[in-house]
This record gives structure tokens, C-alpha cells and sequence, in this order.
């Protein structure tokens, strides 16, 4: 293992788990953004709340990747510390 790489590893398991996780987010944010749209059809208000929600939703994706990496990284500077000691 190179110095740079973190120790994370990318598999089928964790990428449906990230995309449920999102789905979920979405989700959340869209009932969320529902009272802030300007309409009074209901599928008018889920398609633009569903719409606004999709940004929020990719920036709660690219955190959660961004915390995954980080803690693999830590618990690999934790367990290089070890051995070293």
C-alpha cells in the first residue's frame, strides 16, 4: 500500500448502501422544500421540490464520501502508529 492511498475500498456493497443513504436524503429535502414551492397542484410541488432537493442531495453524497475516506485514512494512521510502537 503507497502512502497516498487511504485504504478505502470501493465495493458493490457500499455503493448501494451510499445510494440508499441518498435516496433516503433526497427524500428528506424534498418534503422538506414541498411548503416553499409556489403552487397549488400537487405534482407541480414534488416535481420542483424533487428538483431543488437534487443538489442538496449530491453535496449530502460528496460529504459522505469525503467522511468515508477521511476515517479509513485515520484508522490506517492509527494501525501504522501501532505497529510502529
Amino acid at each position: 500500500m503507497s502512502k497516498l492511498d487511504s485504504g478505502y475500498k470501493v465495493t458493490a456493497k457500499s455503493t448501494i448502501i451510499d445510494a440508499g443513504l441518498t435516496f433516503i436524503a433526497w427524500f428528506l429535502f424534498t418534503i422538506w422544500f414541498r411548503p416553499h414551492v409556489m403552487s397549488y397542484e400537487p405534482g407541480t410541488v414534488f416535481f420542483w421540490a424533487g428538483f431543488t432537493a437534487l443538489p442538496a442531495a449530491a453535496t449530502f453524497w460528496l460529504c459522505l464520501q469525503m467522511f468515508k475516506v477521511t476515517l479509513a485514512h485515520q484508522k490506517k494512521m492509527k494501525q501504522e502508529k501501532e505497529e510502529n510502537n
